[in-house]
């Protein structure tokens, strides 16, 4: 079958766009396609593909074989009439007629049928690996996660290596907190503001992989000095439909539940998703607060003895509830053409009671104990949707379109009551504090990228990316003994309004010659900070004459930035499977709307924090050299790397009047060197062992610093020229982070999994961060179309966050934690298209699973 030509105008005018005109079309043409198994949808690799003559029925010299995706192409086809013939042990040959006029043609998917007779001869069981390895990433396999069941994408990521996860979700890379995530290769509305909320929504059965991208080339965003997380979601292309269901329940009250439906046919592919997941769990914190012998003057200790000191003790009780949709479908009006639109929203509601202990001893304070009772709701809703249009003249030569919008937002309310005694011999007096914050954050994403394979040896990528984005956080506030008597608070109020537009043009070129592989890119950025903050007298004091918006009545600062981002990737090939590969990077840290956001969090009544307007970003340099050898059943991977980073943004807290008051600044500067050393093993056909080590050290130059107070938390009167003056003495911390991943396949069909880790201690620009352990473990069992998960999370309730702060006139010691050994399980059933045996083409090699039934992009 001849696919229809595509209109000229049309392409001229879309290749047009990004400044590009194809190489004129020689007389020859090319047939692509991909070769399917029929019952599973999966890709049939390293298959035979031969072209016959239609004429003749004799077979041709030209032929070639199937990649990893089961994707073909046979180059250089002189006009005629064809049949492509495509061969695979355990399936039944298959042709499709092909004519070529000229042009190069792109064939349906072509499925191969079963051979029964063989597959009941080879059919063998194998153990799923969970980490493989690509030219410029790792992939972790979810879907050979044994432990995913009934996690969400937050805790998911912490079985990753060299990937940690907070007690408040947030997420680094190699001990840098810098890093970017993704969901299916878009920023799709994550901000460092508001991930961490969106990870805990994510069901973790909705996740096909996680890719770790510690280096990205030219082609993506540089934001993120560590690198890119991408979060890929289950995308399954298999003819007919199928779906599955699943209910799971934990040991501390919560519980999950998802559906998942697909329809997919020649012209549309079509799936929907419904997640549902319901948290309780139980939380602490513990700080102990020490100041320095002769902090404060003999005149404040007068008749006061030390030591001086604030300890703190708290708990509490978290409950959430979420839902997650997704919706898309995929119109194919031609076998080169498709365009798709894809959704997803999300809903949560979360509310968390908290009580807190507080000793006090200092001249501010000579004896004051502090109870709080704190209360949190907050209601948060996010969406995005994209547009898009692919092309595809043949797999080298593709443009790719897409818009896409984003929203995130939603009320949080935070209500204090204090009860204070300064004496013991007289009562307590109370305090009651309400701070309500309602995040509003929209942004618009838009994508353009072109891919030619312009000679044998050397393809081009060429795109356009947009990110534009705008924020407004209103602020309110309120103070009184009870709530019966809170009044308006004019210094807890603020308006945010944060615009941030981002418009980047990239090129690169790349190819293999042989045993070498080459790539190399420059990426152009231009960026547009607009920032403003209103305080309560802007808010709601009368306008001034001739004013008729009170936006106008602040200044809006403004800030344009350009600047360049080149990288660069080399890779040889040795004899007997070994391969070397060094590359350059050039990336950027920016500061986020709440690091700029000069609002003051007053939960913790012994330390507020605030944003710091004055932010500028933070540039590195990053350079890898990797070294893979591969055995039969065996992967070792060794990787070196440096990172420098000037004027590195870190947080930093000091006191006043024994308040601890935290933000973030530029300070110093930061070279980070480390390795990462990655084995595979497949031992005795049932273990599946992955063993990583990561190894770094960080030194941060000594730096001093000056920092503005919040506006009305300081006392009239103070000499600001000499307040927040905070200063740190270099540092070198030498850190290493080990984990253990084992699948290991039992009798009786039962597959057991256990995920073990190890963190050193690791210092900081201010003070340290202790190191740590967990365990976690799963099995599971496949009946037919049902699936039995028994997981335990953090097994020997080792989870603990422990830091140090080294400040000027005191430390701190913090250890907080969230949830502990929890025990659930899942049942999963799955319907329809779903009852074919594994691909028998994996089934002997373990090592290197490709997933959800999905083309890897």
């Amino acid at each position: 079958m001849t696919p229809a030509k595509p209109n000229s105008h049309l392409r001229n005018l879309i290749l047009g766009s990004i400044l590009f005109s194809p190489l004129a079309m020689l007389a020859d043409g090319s047939i692509s396609g991909q070769a399917i198994s029929k019952q599973t949808g999966n890709p049939v690799d390293f298959a035979t593909v031969q072209l016959i003559d239609a004429k003749t029925g004799k077979p041709l010299t030209i032929g070639t074989m199937t990649d990893e995706q089961g994707r073909f192409t046979i180059p250089g086809v002189k006009d005629g009439k064809y049949l492509v013939r495509i061969s695979s042990v355990g399936f039944i040959d298959n042709e499709r007629p092909a004519t070529v006029a000229g042009s190069d043609i792109t064939l349906q998917p072509i499925s191969l049928a079963d051979d029964s007779k063989l597959l009941q001869e080879v059919v063998v069981e194998g153990v799923r690996s969970q980490m493989r390895f690509e030219l410029d990433r790792k992939v972790f396999q979810v879907d050979a996660n044994v432990v995913a069941s009934g996690q969400s994408a937050s805790e998911l990521l912490e079985s990753i290596p060299s990937v940690e996860v907070d007690q408040d979700g947030e997420v680094s890379l190699r001990g840098d907190s810098s890093v970017t995530v993704w969901i299916n290769g878009k920023e799709s509305g994550l901000t460092a503001d508001n991930r961490a909320q969106i990870l805990e929504q994510i069901p973790g059965e909705t996740i096909e992989r996680i890719e770790v991208i510690t280096n990205p080339s030219a082609k993506y965003s540089p934001e993120g000095t560590a690198g890119i997380i991408n979060i890929v979601l289950k995308a399954d292309r298999r003819g007919g439909y199928f779906g599955s269901a699943e209910l799971g329940v934990n040991s501390r009250g919560g519980g999950n539940a998802g559906f998942n439906f697909n329809y997919n046919s020649s012209k549309w592919e079509a799936y929907a998703s419904l997640g549902f997941r319901m948290r309780r769990n139980k939380g602490g914190s513990t700080s102990e607060r020490t100041y320095d012998e002769g902090y404060f003057s003999e005149e404040m200790t007068s008749g006061i003895a030390g030591p001086y000191y604030q300890n703190q003790d708290a708990t509490s009780h978290n409950r959430g509830n979420n839902l997650f949709l997704r919706a898309g479908a995929t119109y194919h009006p031609t076998t080169a053409d498709a365009i798709y639109l894809n959704a997803y929203g999300m809903f949560g509601h979360r509310n968390s009671n908290s009580d807190t202990h507080i000793l006090t001893h200092t001249p501010y304070q000579p004896f004051d104990e502090h109870i709080q009772l704190s209360r949190m709701r907050s209601n948060n809703r996010g969406a995005h949707v994209e547009l898009g249009y692919t092309r595809t003249w043949s797999p080298d030569h593709t443009l790719d379109f897409l818009i896409g919008y984003n929203h995130w937002g939603g009320p949080q309310e935070n209500y204090y009551l204090e009860t204070i005694g300064s004496d013991p011999d007289l009562p307590m007096t109370s305090e009651s504090r309400f701070q309500e914050q309602n995040i509003h954050l929209n942004s618009i994403e838009a994508k353009i990228d072109y891919t030619k394979k312009l000679l044998p040896w050397l393809k081009l990528e060429a795109g356009y990316n947009g990110n534009y984005s705008h924020e407004n956080t209103p602020v309110s506030g309120s103070t009184g003994t009870s709530r019966l008597d809170l009044a308006v608070t004019p210094y807890l109020y603020n308006t945010f309004i944060y615009q941030n537009n981002i418009s980047a043009l990239y090129l690169t070129l790349g190819g293999k010659v042989k045993d070498f592989s080459f790539s190399a890119g420059l990426r152009g950025e231009a960026w547009q900070v607009r920032t403003r903050s209103l305080d309560f007298d802007d808010l709601f004091s009368p306008l001034p004459t001739g004013v008729t918006d009170r936006y106008d009545l602040v200044p809006l600062f403004k800030k344009n930035d350009f600047a360049l981002f080149p990288s660069v990737f080399l890779s040889y090939s040795l004899p007997h499977d070994n391969e070397i590969q060094i590359n350059y990077t050039r990336r950027i840290r920016r500061p986020w709307g709440g690091q700029l956001n000069s609002f003051v969090d007053i939960s913790d009544p012994t330390a507020y924090s605030y944003g710091n307007p004055q932010l500028e970003p933070q540039y590195s340099n990053s350079y890898e050299l990797n070294y893979i050898k591969s055995f039969p059943q065996h992967i070792i991977s060794l990787s070196a790397y440096i990172r420098t980073s000037d004027n590195m943004m870190n947080r930093v807290s000091y006191l006043y009047e024994g308040m601890l008051y935290t933000t973030n600044v530029n300070v110093a500067s930061e070279v980070n060197t480390g390795a990462e050393i990655v084995v595979k093993n497949n031992l005795f056909k049932i273990l599946d062992l992955t063993t990583t080590l990561n190894l770094y050290n960080n030194r941060i130059s000594g730096w001093q610093t000056h920092i503005l107070p919040p506006e009305g938390f300081v006392s009239e009167g103070v000499d600001l020229s000499t307040w927040g003056l905070v200063s740190g003495k270099r540092r070198d911390s030498f850190a290493w982070d080990l984990r253990v991943m084992a699948g290991l396949r039992l009798p009786w069909g039962l597959n057991f999994q256990a995920t073990g880790r190890y963190a050193s201690k690791m210092l900081t620009a201010q003070g340290s961060r202790q190191g740590g352990w967990s365990v976690d473990a799963g099995i599971r069992k496949n009946l037919g179309d049902w699936s039995f998960s028994l997981n335990c999370r953090d097994i020997f309730d080792s989870r603990k966050f422990k830091s140090t702060i080294d400040g000027d006139g005191y430390t701190q010691y913090s250890k907080r934690w969230r949830g502990g050994r929890t025990l659930s399980l899942t049942v999963k059933y799955s319907f329809g298209n779903m009852k074919a045996r594994p691909d028998r083409n994996r089934s002997s090699e373990p090592m290197d699973e490709s997933g959800y039934g999905g083309e890897m992009e």
